[in-house]
């Protein structure tokens, strides 16, 4: 396991739970809910709309949309925090052997 993974995964994972928790207060108009259900996944959509998959964006509910968009997300940013992990873990070692 990856410190530095689920220290960068951890953001995106506060992150959505607090803009679902602001929609499910009801306190605001559909268009602040609709952009608050957007904000976790609104760079994920832009590049579903820039590769050409907006027809396919329009039947899909909020609940797939985010495990669509998500899962890979998570992925992704675990991936790169275990990558600078292990080059930092890396140039440690180097400088061990070189004192």
């Amino acid at each position: 396991m990856s410190r530095l993974g689920l220290f960068f995964c951890a953001p995106y994972a506060v992150f959505i739970p607090a803009c679902l928790g602001i929609v499910s207060l009801g306190k605001f108009d559909y268009q602040a809910q609709f952009t608050y259900l957007e904000l976790p996944i609104a760079a994920q959509l832009s590049l579903a709309h820039w590769l050409g998959l907006g027809r396919a964006l329009e039947v899909i509910s909020w609940p797939d949309a985010y495990g669509l968009f998500m899962t890979p997300a998570f992925i992704l940013l675990y991936a790169a925090g275990a990558s600078v992990e292990r080059r930092l873990g890396r140039r440690r070692a180097l400088a061990g052997v070189i004192d």
